[in-house]
């Protein structure tokens, strides 16, 4: 079976466009979706494949491992030929993605870190908040959920010692002890299981980098709403509150806190239990780079690039007025007949929101 025909297989139609290495065609990217950016010569070393956009490549038994899902063994057992005659770039099994655990902050950290986001919620609502909680009402936040996610503000910088908060102590180059520095700014809390924390990140008013992770923290993403059978991957945690607000009864909101961050033990088995996976990254160049690969390669098919329009970023997208709730029905149902079928079966049809969720991604 070719190349050519594996593509046709899966819905994908390429045109001839050259005669450059014994025929050359090209179409719509199984990966990024770009049209016009993926190129196939069928006759070229036993066919091989490339994108312009994203960088994808391979043979055939590469496309059947990273699109199909398939072993090596069994991709060649489908093309009908033995790993001794495959003479391709990718004969080894591919390696799986073991996750780490995360290191929970000590029992100090807790309770120092958690003395100061209990100040920083009371000085967000007071005259002197004034202004944070105009920039997170400009992000799109209610004052219901801003108080819901636990935020504060901090007015000003504090540095503590280490070693006050269970931390161990570290020198400078010259020899004296780093202080442990709270900058001012947006208090942004992580809970795990919505009881204990575990995660400082504090988004400054000014100066780079524009967010300070707090030493301790647990670098675990943040999960909002873990029971749902879709999910959507994004980077920042406002944006996560933002589309918690906005579609919270639609998907599991995960944030990675960066766009190279990997998941835990629990994401990564939360993903693999979802049925459908929007990868709405930052759409800058570090998050379309994040989306080509890891994410296809260890989750399959079920993941779906979905970058936010009109903004870099869903919060961003949302001041430039994108309804974010239509553009993640858009993502997961492909069309408002489809959300209106979900939302029947699980009104008037008795249905689980899985069950509904499962039959309207038929």
């Amino acid at each position: 079976m070719t190349l050519l025909a594996l593509l046709s297989q899966d819905g994908f139609t390429l045109t001839k466009t050259a005669t450059t290495h014994g025929g050359e065609y090209a179409g719509l990217c199984p990966w990024c979706g770009g049209n016009d950016r993926f190129r196939v010569w069928p006759e070229d070393r036993d066919g091989r494949y490339w994108c312009r956009g994203c960088g994808k490549s391979g043979d055939a038994i590469q496309y059947l491992r990273e699109y199909r899902g398939m072993s090596y063994r069994e991709a060649c057992e489908l093309l009908n030929i033995t790993p001794a005659q495959h003479q391709g770039e990718h004969c080894q099994e591919r390696t799986t993605f073991t996750p780490k655990e995360p290191a929970p902050p000590p029992a100090t950290w807790v309770s120092k870190a958690t003395a100061f986001l209990k100040m920083a919620r009371t000085a967000l609502w007071t005259d002197a908040g004034s202004e944070a909680r105009a920039f997170l009402c400009g992000k799109g936040l209610s004052d219901d959920t801003i108080k819901k996610s636990g935020l504060g503000w901090s007015a000003l910088d504090y540095y503590r010692t280490r070693e006050s908060w269970g931390l161990p102590t570290e020198l400078k180059e010259n020899g004296t002890p780093k202080k442990l520095w709270l900058p001012s700014g947006i208090v942004i809390p992580c809970f795990v299981d919505d009881i204990f924390l575990a995660r400082l990140r504090v988004r400054r008013p000014e100066g780079k980098p524009r967010y300070i992770l707090i030493p301790g923290s647990d670098t675990r993403p943040m999960i909002l709403n873990p029971d749902m059978e879709a999910v959507v991957l994004v980077e920042s945690e406002l944006d996560s509150i933002l589309l918690r607000q906005e579609a919270g009864d639609l998907a599991t909101i995960v944030a990675l806190g960066s766009v190279s961050a990997k998941p835990d033990a629990t994401t990564h088995d939360l993903l693999n239990r979802a049925q459908i996976i929007l990868l709405a990254l930052d759409s800058d160049d570090a998050g379309r780079k994040s989306s080509w690969s890891f994410w296809n390669d260890t989750y399959g098919r079920k993941v779906k690039r979905w970058p936010p329009i009109e903004g870099k970023d869903p919060s961003e997208a949302w001041q430039n007025g994108l309804n974010v709730r239509e553009w993640i029905i858009a993502g997961l149902f492909g069309s408002e007949k489809k959300y209106e079928r979900f939302c029947i079966q699980t009104i008037d049809g008795g249905l689980s929101d899985a069950e509904a969720l499962r039959e309207a991604l038929k």
